[in-house]
């Protein structure tokens, strides 16, 4: 499987361009049918270079640290209207090829004209529900859903899964089982480990309020980390963790270190690099039926002492990467520009 590429530099722009195109495009208006033949009726699977996922403590991201998964959801899709489907989705996932447990939920979902995608995962047994964020992605001629979610609750654990989704005929093909697999499908954003960010947050540090945090570790587009922020704020100290695609789009996780953790979720976009990193991030959730997003706030890379032989390394890294060549999704022909 060929992954998209990353952005180059001519694809970026100013922080400030980033937030216009978040607030004016993460869910456009106009919900035109473009997407409803593809998936209506279909089924959806995640190829083996996407089963990682990781499990944390819902008190902590980083104490302990999160420990892998493996994780594989199939969804089967009803009709789609435009661009409004439901659906049922059962994901299963294993700590060990003898340890596992399962999760089915039913699917209420949105997709724009732009390719933007957001569906909301209700738990069967009445658990609270989980959103899924997502963008319709080219991947060696197959149209995938690339997603990125967080699920769980207070008191439990939280999983936090990104993966491109790709369609499959049941009659023809079956998915893989989870298991281990060592091949990288997200270096892009390695550079990112052991940056601190300046970050303004109203949700966590008061209104015009700025707090940091700091990348630890990163893998495979996962990331986690701890922060802190004004004293008596409910950033005051904070955990993070969250993923990033190859093209760039964030999930960040922030779970409050109060008496009782309380999670934050945003997503946006990351441009630049270990001296220019910007992440413009913004809080959303369901409204209903429809998404609703709160206002962007800006992280940004802070120089320290030694960034420049950071942005050495992680040019090095990224020229290194570019020569290791992408795995090869191992679905059969039959797969591939299928809609089931």
């Amino acid at each position: 499987m060929r992954y998209p590429r990353r952005w180059s530099g001519r694809d970026r722009g100013s922080v400030g361009a980033l937030a216009v195109v978040l607030t004016l495009a993460m869910w456009p208006a106009a919900r035109a049918g473009t997407w409803d033949a593809l998936l209506s009726n279909s089924r959806w699977y995640v190829p083996q270079e996407n089963l990682l996922a990781y499990m944390s403590s819902s008190t902590s991201f980083t104490t302990p640290p999160p420990i892998v998964l493996w994780d594989q959801t199939l969804w089967s899709l009803g009709t789609a209207t435009d661009g409004r489907f439901t659906g049922s989705s059962q994901a299963t996932f294993y700590i060990s090829p003898q340890n596992s447990f399962s999760s089915t939920t039913s699917i209420l979902g949105l997709a724009t004209e732009f390719g933007q995608i957001r569906m909301r995962f209700t738990p069967t047994d009445g658990g609270s529900p989980v959103i899924g964020i997502g963008q319709f992605r080219q991947v060696s001629g197959t149209t995938a859903m690339q997603m990125q979610m967080i699920s769980g609750q207070a008191g439990e654990a939280y999983i936090t899964h990104w993966a491109y989704m790709l369609p499959y005929d049941p009659n023809t093909f079956t998915p893989p089982d989870p298991r281990p697999n060592s091949d990288l499908t997200s270096t892009e954003w390695a550079w990112t480990v052991g940056t601190t960010w300046g970050y303004q947050s109203d949700q966590l540090f008061g209104p015009g309020g700025v707090g940091n945090f700091t990348i630890t570790d990163y893998r495979n587009g996962y990331f986690w980390g701890s922060g802190n922020g004004p004293a008596g704020t409910p950033g005051e100290s904070f955990t993070q963790l969250g993923s990033i695609t190859p093209e760039g789009n964030v999930l960040f996780n922030v779970l409050t270190s109060q008496t009782t953790p309380t999670l934050l979720t945003l997503t946006g976009q990351i441009t630049g690099g270990p001296l220019t990193g910007q992440m413009a991030l913004r809080t959303y959730e369901f409204s209903g039926s429809d998404p609703a997003f709160g206002p962007v706030g800006v992280a940004a890379v802070v120089p320290e002492p030694g960034a420049w032989l950071l942005a050495v390394a992680g040019v090095a890294a990224a020229a290194t990467a570019r020569r290791i060549r992408r795995p090869r999704c191992r679905a059969r022909s039959s797969v591939a520009g299928t809609g089931a």
